[in-house]
């Protein structure tokens, strides 16, 4: 457990998702936190990148 007064170890980062305006403490190990919520934004900022991909691919083959 961390004191409180320990501010230079928190992350505190807005969401990746774009159309998100929510604030976020990452308080993962690595620190590498992306979205406020994996219901919310993760799964639509991961939905979104796999539709693209998917097309992309298929519009290659052709």
């Amino acid at each position: 457990m961390r004191p409180l007064g320990v501010i230079n170890e928190l992350r505190i980062r807005e969401c990746g998702r774009e159309e998100c305006a929510r604030v976020l403490v990452d308080r993962s190990r690595s620190g590498n936190r992306h979205w406020c919520g994996p219901e919310e934004c993760g799964n639509r900022v991961k939905a979104a990148y796999y539709r693209s991909h998917k097309k992309s691919r298929t519009s290659s083959v052709g």
